[in-house]
């Protein structure tokens, strides 16, 4: 699929020449850069100058791919999550009997110091500086708790269009600056654990969070970049909320047969799944082997890049043991604590790192315990394999939701997860119903024109050649509150209305009126 892609490309895009193009990603979370490394080094191998700002530069560039390396200005994201941090979390919100509310509230709010705290490092971060004092021809901008690269891109005065990237679904504050909608009667949060079809409480939580994550992006987070911005630079730049709108295109890493239908706009193009790597890596030879020599197939267990796994208390982890030793199949649980080449008991090998994608794309490997990061997400959904997903933060409870929808698996609460509930949970994603409907959900999956980093190159390339002659947002985003919501038009058909009411009760009284009149003078008549 994908070589018919890249000729179809080839045949009927217009050609376009080497651009010149800006990367800018200022989060420190890995998962998230693997999300777009494909897409950046892709566009550098079709010959294209790419500079790229990142906390994690890529191994072994291309030539016309230039690093801009972030390292050391922040600590980096990856096994830095104490799962000891969500037993006390937990206890704490169970207590107080508001767990789901307070808990998104709560895992949002380190996104906002992050960001800020990254800020006030990169605005005196003379290689950044120096990387924006070139031209470019696009720029591409990660979309997520930050605008401080938007503010800077003005500082310099970088007249490029501007793509932005999400390494997840769209965020809560970002609908509004392309224009899309996202009515909170049928849209989820990304924090949520709701579907599109939700119920009247669900809805009535999703709208009052809704207004609030907008709030807190713009009080917490946009207002104190521009502050931090301005002070640096010892001058007035616009409200970020308005620089933000000059986004020519958003690149989001879903695809709605996995992640649910959401209203889109020529310039919201979903390519869920561009960052998976079709080279594939080897497999060690003891995991191998520990793969061959299953009689009954084998379970992966992952809970990601940022979560340290090894952390987890020792009454969970005996819960986990007890229920995985229960299994006829072997499991390869991915533990930071183990030895070089593994930690055997009984049917479980842990070890310290998985090649994850192709290991879920072995044979052998039948299902997969996930955490519902949407990378993983999508490798199993990619290879047809059922996920049993204990959601901890963030889009992993939306991600658990929509997977349990589709048929691809099976959420379960970390916080409730007992013996008896991880097993049973285990034991539907291990069926056979639940083990076909998984490889029905990756076959409308995969069913696209075109492979998901193909069709991110050529979004890209096409913002290149027409750049703002071909708008590709919603006017809507330049809508004021008023004007969207149509209330200065329901203002009038209200007060018209009151008008008719106000005009016929008039009429009606000179009616009767008259009407009286007459009667009177016919009774003195007679």
């Amino acid at each position: 699929m994908r070589t018919l892609a890249i000729i179809l490309v080839a045949i009927f895009a217009v050609n376009v020449q080497s651009a010149r193009i800006l990367g800018l990603f200022p989060h420190t979370g890995k998962s998230h850069q693997m999300v777009f490394d494909p897409l950046l080094r892709t566009l550098a191998e079709r010959g294209h100058d790419v500079t790229v700002v990142s906390f994690f530069p890529i191994k072994n560039p291309p030539a016309n791919y230039t690093i801009v390396s972030l390292e050391g200005l922040a600590a980096q994201g990856v096994e830095t999550i104490d799962l000891s941090y969500f037993d006390s979390q937990n206890k704490l919100l169970n207590t107080l009997g508001i767990e789901k509310v307070i808990r998104q509230i709560l895992d949002f709010q380190p996104l906002a110091d992050m960001a800020t705290g990254i800020c006030s490092n990169i605005v005196d971060f003379v290689p950044l500086a120096n990387a924006m004092k070139k031209s470019y021809d696009v720029i591409l901008v990660e979309n997520f708790n930050s605008d401080c690269m938007l503010g800077l891109m003005h500082v310099h005065g970088l007249k490029a269009p501007y793509i932005s990237l999400s390494s997840s679904a769209m965020m809560q504050w970002s609908a509004d600056r392309i224009g899309v909608n996202d009515n909170p009667s049928y849209v989820p949060l990304v924090s949520s654990e709701f579907t599109s079809q939700m119920t009247f409480l669900q809805r009535l939580e999703n709208t009052i969070l809704n207004v609030y994550y907008k709030t807190w992006f713009r009080y917490a987070i946009q207002m104190k970049e521009k502050a931090i911005i301005e002070k640096r630079f010892g001058r007035r730049i616009p409200d970020l909320q308005e620089i933000a709108k000059n986004v020519s295109m958003m690149l989001v890493n879903t695809f709605h047969s996995l992640n649910g239908v959401r209203p889109l706009l020529p310039g919201v193009i979903e390519v869920g799944g561009m960052h998976l790597d079709h080279s594939r890596k080897p497999i060690p030879h003891y995991i191998e082997r520990f793969l061959n020599e299953s009689e009954h197939g084998v379970v992966l267990f992952s809970w990601g890049s940022l979560i340290k796994t090894a952390t987890i208390p020792k009454y969970k982890e005996e819960i986990i043991v007890n229920a995985l030793s229960k299994l006829k199949q072997r499991v390869i649980w991915k533990y930071e604590n183990s030895n070089e080449e593994g930690t055997l008991s009984g049917n479980i090998l842990k070890v310290k790192w998985i090649p994850q994608y192709e290991l879920l794309q072995h044979e052998k490997v039948i299902a997969f315990i996930a955490h519902g990061g949407l990378l993983g997400m999508t490798e199993a959904i990619s290879a047809g394999k059922p996920m049993l997903i204990v959601p901890f933060y963030g889009d992993q409870m939306v991600n658990g939701a929509a997977a349990t929808t589709i048929g691809l698996g099976k959420a379960i609460s970390y916080a409730d997860m007992s013996e008896k509930s991880l097993l049973e949970g285990l034991q539907s994603v291990l069926s056979p119903e639940m083990r076909m409907s998984a490889r029905r959900a990756s076959k409308i999956w995969q069913d696209r024109i075109a492979d998901p980093l193909d069709t991110a190159v050529y979004w890209v390339e096409r913002v290149i050649r027409w750049g703002h002659q071909d708008p590709l947002h919603s006017t809507s985003k330049d809508m004021g509150f008023i004007e969207y919501n149509l209330l200065d038009v329901a203002a009038v058909i209200l007060l018209s209305f009151v008008f008719l009411i106000l005009v016929l009760r008039i009429v009606l009284n000179q009616i009767l009126r008259l009407f009286g009149a007459g009667t009177s003078k016919k009774e003195k008549l007679h």
